[in-house]
């Protein structure tokens, strides 16, 4: 019971390291979409009165 408890929470260790490491990796596609400006003239102005 116990070596059952120590192979599944190195599997849980390794799933959480390798889930970080992927989710911390650069995504430079991305960026360009962000690093463009906003015409503020096609922006909507919401009407907060209702």
């Amino acid at each position: 019971m116990m070596n059952t408890k120590r192979i599944l929470f190195g599997l849980m260790t390794c799933a959480v390291l390798s889930l970080t490491a992927v989710s911390c990796t650069p995504n430079t596609a991305d960026d360009n979409t962000y690093e463009q400006g906003v015409d503020k003239s096609k922006v909507r102005k919401s009407n907060k009165n209702n």
